[in-house]
């Protein structure tokens, strides 16, 4: 068990507000270390890294592209009147943000360095926004609430022509398939569809209020059969069942790897998969399943409202409860069984109410990760203000990089 330094900073007091279990929304996972420039001499190429960069949203309303010191590369500023909202990257040169502006709300893809891609005008503005992988056309999957009444428009939206309408109905969750650019959709209560050229229907049993996930297992849902709900998987002909389900439940995955927690009363001890035909994921307590393996691992039983896999999926990131004296959060990064402990911080309050209420989608469009793995970046409260902390898993405390309270690691 590690235990890094002490995050030298006060801790204001704010109140966290526990989060249910059984609600939800997830990371197409990146798949490079990092970024290489080709640096030319006399008699050899030399790839040299480029310094992994960060999205942060601003207090102010504005986006800003920094390195993990800091370095600002880039500053864009919404019009008077208007602020963005929620940047994710849609490749490692590519943001999309919401534009939030009185009659004119938009979604808008643009490049680092300042050209944009597409910019799209919308009756109201978007809430989620979910980047297709390696996409020459900057395509995402968008929600908003429509304009005329209660429900949600959901819509494919690239450089390719208008915005398309993938359907109009609640809830909604969606993962790409991260081969071949189709979409999975959990649309409504209990329908799973796919959608590529056309769209089919593949199941009209899905267990209700959960974000499937495409992995290169295959796809990750829930199913609801007499009463009973499972962890199954597609592999684009059948459904195969991977363990029993007790109530409501979250899962985000990396590579063939899975994190899942159930609803209930949490319950203490492992789960001996192997001595069970299917094997029932232990309520309230945070398992990881290897697909490959066909392993399941529990990591804690402590309630824990945000988990994310590194790109490689071989760390999983999760947060837990605690009083320091404050309410207060505490990361945690596991790897094979050992589990790393860092220091106690107070979040960002609109951050973490926007995040953590449906971090299983969030964490398909948005890495807390660093491409590398080796570090991750949240945004917290220092001393009052809204900072973006970068903690490496090196035992060095987080520091502060910039003001912000939106943050999200490039691919």
């Amino acid at each position: 068990m590690k235990s890094p330094l002490s995050v030298c900073t006060t801790m204001t007091r704010i109140r966290l507000v526990a989060m249910t279990m059984g609600v939800v929304l997830v990371a197409a996972a990146c798949t490079t270390a990092s970024t290489t420039t080709a640096v030319e001499t006399s008699t050899t190429t030399i790839a040299v890294p480029e310094p992994a960069l960060l999205i942060v949203g601003e207090p102010t309303g504005g986006v800003a592209v920094v390195d993990d010191e800091g370095l600002i590369a880039e500053r864009f500023d919404p019009p008077d009147g208007a602020r963005y909202t929620q940047p994710i990257w849609a490749s490692p040169d590519t943001i999309v943000y919401a534009q939030v502006a009185t009659g004119n709300h938009r979604l808008e893809a643009i490049l680092i360095g300042g050209d944009k891609v597409w910019s799209v005008e919308l009756d109201t503005p978007p809430f989620y926004y979910l980047a297709a992988p390696d996409s020459d056309a900057t395509t995402v999957v968008s929600l908003r609430n429509k304009a005329d009444g209660p429900g949600l428009v959901i819509e494919r939206i690239s450089s390719q022509g208008a915005p398309q309408t993938v359907a109009e109905e609640a809830p909604f969750y969606a993962s790409w398939n991260p081969d071949d650019g189709r979409l999975a959709s959990h649309v409504g209560d209990t329908r799973l569809d796919i959608t590529g050229t056309s769209t089919e229907t593949i199941d009209t049993h899905a267990s209700g209020f959960q974000a499937p996930i495409w992995l290169r297992s295959g796809l990750m849902t829930l199913r609801t059969r007499g009463g009973d709900t499972y962890l199954t998987r597609w592999n684009d002909s059948s459904f195969n069942d991977i363990a029993k389900v007790r109530g409501a439940a979250r899962f985000v995955g990396s590579r063939d790897r899975l994190a899942i927690v159930t609803g209930g009363d949490i319950e203490t001890g492992g789960i001996q998969a192997s001595a069970q035909t299917l094997p029932t994921i232990t309520s309230g307590v945070l398992t990881v399943i290897d697909l490959v393996q066909g392993s399941f691992t529990s990591v804690t039983s402590d309630p824990s409202p945000m988990f994310q896999w590194d790109s490689a999926g071989e760390r999983l990131l999760f947060v837990t409860f605690v009083d320091d004296p404050v309410p207060a959060l505490v990361w945690h990064v596991w790897e094979d069984g050992e589990v790393a402990d860092f220091e106690p911080f107070v979040p960002e309050a609109s951050w973490f109410g926007s995040v953590a209420p449906f971090f299983d989608q969030y964490a398909q469009s948005v890495s807390l990760w660093s491409p590398d793995g080796s570090a991750f970046a949240y945004p917290a409260l220092v001393d009052g203000s809204p900072q973006i902390m970068v903690q490496r898993l090196d035992d060095q405390p987080a520091t502060p990089i910039a003001t912000g309270t939106w943050v999200a690691w490039s691919p």
